[in-house]
Protein backbone atom coordinates (compact mmCIF):
# COMPACT_ATOMS: atom_id res chain seq x y z
CA UNK A 1 0.00 0.00 0.00
CA UNK A 2 0.89 3.92 -0.96
CA UNK A 3 2.26 5.75 1.58
CA UNK A 4 -0.17 9.26 1.87
CA UNK A 5 -2.44 10.53 -1.02
CA UNK A 6 -1.20 11.10 -4.21
CA UNK A 7 -2.66 13.95 -5.78
CA UNK A 8 -2.86 15.17 -9.70
CA UNK A 9 -3.81 17.93 -10.83
CA UNK A 10 -4.78 19.05 -14.79
CA UNK A 11 -7.74 20.35 -16.23
CA UNK A 12 -10.95 18.73 -17.13
CA UNK A 13 -14.51 19.78 -18.10
CA UNK A 14 -16.41 17.52 -15.87
CA UNK A 15 -15.69 14.63 -13.54
CA UNK A 16 -16.46 12.30 -15.79
CA UNK A 17 -14.08 13.20 -18.06
CA UNK A 18 -11.05 13.10 -15.34
CA UNK A 19 -12.51 9.81 -14.55
CA UNK A 20 -12.58 8.10 -18.00
CA UNK A 21 -9.28 9.54 -18.01
CA UNK A 22 -8.24 7.89 -15.05
CA UNK A 23 -9.21 4.69 -16.83
CA UNK A 24 -7.38 5.04 -19.95
CA UNK A 25 -3.87 5.62 -17.59
CA UNK A 26 -5.03 2.62 -15.78
CA UNK A 27 -5.77 0.31 -18.87
CA UNK A 28 -2.25 1.65 -20.91
CA UNK A 29 -0.31 1.01 -17.99
CA UNK A 30 -1.94 -2.64 -17.00
CA UNK A 31 -2.93 -0.85 -14.05
CA UNK A 32 -6.21 -0.76 -11.44
CA UNK A 33 -7.26 1.18 -9.08
CA UNK A 34 -10.38 0.89 -6.93
CA UNK A 35 -12.66 4.20 -8.16
CA UNK A 36 -14.30 3.77 -4.57
CA UNK A 37 -11.44 5.91 -3.48
CA UNK A 38 -10.89 8.27 -5.80
CA UNK A 39 -11.88 11.60 -5.85
CA UNK A 40 -12.14 14.47 -8.40
CA UNK A 41 -12.39 17.97 -7.54
CA UNK A 42 -13.60 19.68 -10.93
CA UNK A 43 -13.71 23.51 -10.75
CA UNK A 44 -14.57 25.84 -8.19
CA UNK A 45 -13.20 26.77 -5.08
CA UNK A 46 -11.15 23.23 -4.32
CA UNK A 47 -10.37 24.51 -0.60
CA UNK A 48 -13.27 22.87 1.42
CA UNK A 49 -12.88 19.75 0.17
CA UNK A 50 -8.96 19.67 0.45
CA UNK A 51 -9.31 21.05 4.02
CA UNK A 52 -12.12 18.55 4.95
CA UNK A 53 -9.27 15.37 4.07
CA UNK A 54 -5.77 17.09 4.63
CA UNK A 55 -6.68 20.20 7.03
CA UNK A 56 -5.99 23.90 6.92
CA UNK A 57 -1.85 24.17 5.91
CA UNK A 58 -1.74 21.21 3.40
CA UNK A 59 -4.90 22.24 1.81
CA UNK A 60 -3.77 25.00 1.41
CA UNK A 61 -0.16 23.97 -0.09
CA UNK A 62 -2.06 21.71 -2.94
CA UNK A 63 -4.08 24.52 -3.44
CA UNK A 64 -1.39 26.97 -4.23
CA UNK A 65 0.85 24.12 -6.51
CA UNK A 66 -2.42 23.41 -8.09
CA UNK A 67 -1.55 26.57 -9.89
CA UNK A 68 -3.69 27.37 -13.24
CA UNK A 69 -5.42 23.81 -13.03
CA UNK A 70 -9.09 23.67 -12.57
CA UNK A 71 -9.45 19.51 -11.72
CA UNK A 72 -7.54 17.87 -8.63
CA UNK A 73 -7.82 13.72 -8.49
CA UNK A 74 -6.47 12.35 -4.90
CA UNK A 75 -5.64 8.95 -4.92
CA UNK A 76 -5.92 7.40 -1.91
CA UNK A 77 -4.08 4.27 -0.40
CA UNK A 78 -6.71 1.72 -0.71
CA UNK A 79 -7.48 2.81 -4.70
CA UNK A 80 -4.67 0.77 -5.27
CA UNK A 81 -5.22 -3.35 -5.52
CA UNK A 82 -2.13 -5.41 -4.18
CA UNK A 83 0.64 -5.25 -5.93
CA UNK A 84 -0.29 -2.12 -8.72
CA UNK A 85 1.92 0.43 -8.52
CA UNK A 86 0.48 4.17 -9.19
CA UNK A 87 1.12 6.14 -12.88
CA UNK A 88 3.75 8.97 -12.19
CA UNK A 89 1.56 11.48 -14.90
CA UNK A 90 -0.03 11.10 -17.99
CA UNK A 91 -0.05 13.94 -20.39
CA UNK A 92 -3.03 15.80 -18.79
CA UNK A 93 -2.15 15.03 -15.30
CA UNK A 94 1.02 15.95 -13.43
CA UNK A 95 1.60 14.89 -10.05
CA UNK A 96 1.85 17.31 -7.04
CA UNK A 97 3.18 15.03 -4.31
CA UNK A 98 1.73 12.84 -2.05
CA UNK A 99 0.15 14.21 1.36
CA UNK A 100 -0.73 12.63 5.05
CA UNK A 101 -4.08 12.93 5.72
CA UNK A 102 -5.31 12.98 9.73
CA UNK A 103 -8.17 11.99 9.37
CA UNK A 104 -9.35 8.34 8.86
CA UNK A 105 -11.46 7.30 5.79
CA UNK A 106 -14.86 5.71 6.43
CA UNK A 107 -15.25 2.22 4.01
CA UNK A 108 -17.82 2.54 0.88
Amino acid sequence: MMDGVAVFAGGFASQPLAFAHLLDACDGGGLALDFDHVEVICGGNSLPRLTHAFGNDTARAIQSAQGGDTTLILIFPEALIPGARLFPDTPHLRPLGRFATPYPRRRA
